[in-house]
């Protein structure tokens, strides 16, 4: 029987750490005593262990000594390390050294931190599971080292997040108890360091890690909180003209906590970033070194003919990192983007002026300053041993989340649901048909490629934790489930497969990520419906009723999406019938006598009444343009 575990009870002292340490009658009021209240304290409840005789035993623990405290400083740690070492003594957190000499067999909570000899373990899940997937938080090159120096509080947090991701020995039986006992106390100390604006490395750290914890754990409220309060805190940061120089040393770990957050906002927040643009911004994070590249002999899969670097511009290469974090933002904003079309603004994307076409220049411009060195061409991606992948992961995992955000930001931008159905409106005002022609193509080839990505990834064995990447395919997901509705059979099949390589891939993530969960039932819940009514083969079209909100719900990333109430909306929330055909322009490919003499559907598309989303109102929907094969590949591959 497992100490901590079920061989006693863990409950809480009745006296706060403070009234003990000044001896004084504490009111016990829960969470924070009126004594610590009405001298802004920090109230900290310790858990009392009971063992199966009975006795109640919790081991004395010391907080950094001021020689560790002073050692720290100089080789480089934060500057709030004093601080924040003060507050993990009144809280009673032991560290390492205390913890190694009682040679426990299994975790308890009286002595919560792990031999220091297990840690090795768990850089080695981070580095496989969260590292770049999607924050770029820690150095894996020193994290093993920097973990030993952690304040008890972001070890734990560190730990917390780890122990999602894989298990071991040492916490058998306990996991959950031990995640929730390292989440909450961390969590009172992280949160008043930030309250008193202490914006070091390690708060930054620490609460993009309780971000992460409490997205896993379900909370979207708090992580919402979370991630807002890192973002105000690192704006407080950059706003301070006079704030001391971090040195060179701890350069790296700012940069990794600035850009850290970025994502946080853009993936989980974008509607809501207050992270804005500074000239104080630090540089991208150090990246890892291009591994190298392959024989022509063994390149194979990659090829590509008539694609050569020969008419490629020799730009700087700023590193995998920099590439990534340059793309990652434009992702936020396109989904920023599509909620403001979900709330009812009006957009005519295909004039100069609109958010659109601003959106479409931004990714214009990253791809000319885009590296050629990264290009799927150049890496050889499918073509390396799973290996060499392994052995490169740091560099790959950054690749791979480029690449997928590069392309699902297309299919999200150039969404047939988006153009064809939401922004047509109640008017069913006439639009540029050549421009909806050119997203259809453009949703049609991107998808494709997320879908041969997730493809590769599957073949050489390389696993996507990444929650963003999931979110990118749930959303690019609407697609191939639009497109396998196609008369043409090519095109429906293609559709169908990629459609199960995006749930394959989805159903992995959910077994971590709740929101990746609810996803993935809307997903299974919109084909249910499609399965219950088969598609008669031998009509000129397809007509089906959706209901729009679940494909709002597979594009917007809100965290607040895992509240399993709003998985299926109202029975009178509005649903729309549409017509699918293949042609929405004439194909150049026909000739005249292949044309019937009725009136073309493409023409009637204008001309069906729209009064809300009960009507049959979609006629042409789909494109054979594309499947000429006249379409050149962009930038990735």
């Amino acid at each position: 029987m497992r100490k901590g575990s079920a061989a006693g009870k863990t409950s809480v002292r009745r006296s706060c750490e403070r009234c003990r340490k000044k001896k004084s009658r504490c009111p016990a009021e829960q969470p924070i005593c009126s004594f610590c209240h009405r001298l802004n304290q920090t109230c900290i409840y310790l858990p009392r262990y009971k063992s199966k005789h009975g006795s109640t035993r919790l081991k004395p623990t010391n907080a950094f000594s001021a020689e560790t405290d002073s050692s720290s400083v100089a080789a480089g740690r934060p500057s709030n390390r004093r601080q924040t070492a003060s507050l993990d003594g009144a809280i009673g957190m032991p560290s390492i050294s205390n913890v190694d000499s009682l040679h426990q067999d299994g975790w308890q909570v009286s002595a919560p931190e792990p031999p220091s000899e297990l840690l090795g373990h768990f850089v080695d899940i981070y580095r496989g599971k969260i590292y770049f997937q999607p924050l770029p938080l820690f150095n894996l090159k020193s994290l093993r080292d920097e973990l030993l120096s952690f304040p008890n509080h972001l070890r734990w947090l560190f730990l917390a997040l780890a122990l999602r991701h894989s298990n071991h020995p040492f916490f058998a039986g306990v996991e959950s108890e031990a995640v929730e006992f390292y989440t909450t106390h961390s969590r009172n100390v992280t949160m008043e360091l930030a309250i008193r604006g202490v914006a070091g490395a390690e708060v930054l750290q620490s609460l993009c890690l309780l971000a992460l914890c409490e997205i896993l754990a379900g909370e979207p409220a708090r992580a919402w909180m979370t991630i807002g309060t890192a973002s105000r805190l690192e704006a407080l940061r950059l706003s301070s003209v006079h704030a001391p120089s971090d040195g060179h040393s701890n350069a790296d770990a700012m940069s990794r906590c600035h850009w850290s957050i970025v994502i946080l906002e853009k993936a989980f927040t974008p509607s809501l970033s207050s992270l804005m643009p500074s000239r104080h911004r630090p540089d991208y994070p150090q990246s890892p070194s291009r591994p190298a590249p392959l024989e022509s002999c063994v390149v194979g899969k990659s090829y590509c003919p008539g694609l050569s670097n020969v008419h490629e511009p020799d730009s700087q290469d700023l590193g995998i990192n920099a590439h990534t974090l340059q793309f990652l933002p434009i992702w936020g904003d396109i989904v920023s983007y599509l909620q403001d079309i979900r709330a009812g603004n009006s957009h005519s994307p295909w004039m100069s002026t609109s958010t659109h076409s601003q959106l479409a220049v931004r990714g214009y411009e990253l791809e000319c300053q885009s590296s050629h060195l990264h290009l799927l061409r150049n890496v050889s991606f499918p073509d390396r041993a799973p290996s060499e992948l392994t052995e490169h992961r740091e560099y790959w995992t950054s690749w791979l989340l480029m690449e997928i955000i590069t392309h699902a930001s297309q299919c999200a931008l150039n969404n047939p649901f988006i153009h064809l159905v939401v922004l047509r409106g109640p008017t069913g005002g006439h639009r540029p048909r050549s421009f909806l022609q050119q997203t259809v193509d453009q949703a049609l080839f991107n998808s494709r490629w997320v879908a041969n990505l997730v493809q590769m990834c599957e073949d050489l064995s390389f696993e996507i934790c990444d929650p963003l990447i999931g979110q990118a395919v749930a959303a690019t997901a609407t697609v191939p489930w639009l497109f396998q509705f196609a008369r043409d059979e090519t095109v429906a099949a293609r559709a169908k497969q990629n459609l199960a390589k995006f749930e394959t891939l989805l159903k992995h993530q959910s077994k971590t990520w709740p929101h990746i969960a609810h996803k993935l039932k809307i997903l299974q819940s919109l084909q249910t419906a499609v399965d219950a009514k088969p598609q008669d083969a031998a009509s000129e079209a397809a007509t089906i009723r959706i209901q729009p909100e679940l494909l709002w719900e597979l594009l917007d990333p809100s965290i607040f999406a895992a509240d399993p109430n709003s998985l299926l909306p109202p029975s009178d929330s509005p649903s729309a019938t549409i017509q699918i055909t293949t042609k929405l322009v004439h194909p150049v490919s026909e000739t005249q006598e292949d044309q019937p003499l009725v009136s073309n559907g493409a023409d009637n598309f204008w001309q069906v009444p729209f009064e809300g989303f009960q009507d049959s109102f979609l006629d042409e929907f789909l494109s054979e343009t594309f499947l000429s094969g006249t379409l050149q590949p962009g930038m990735f591959p």
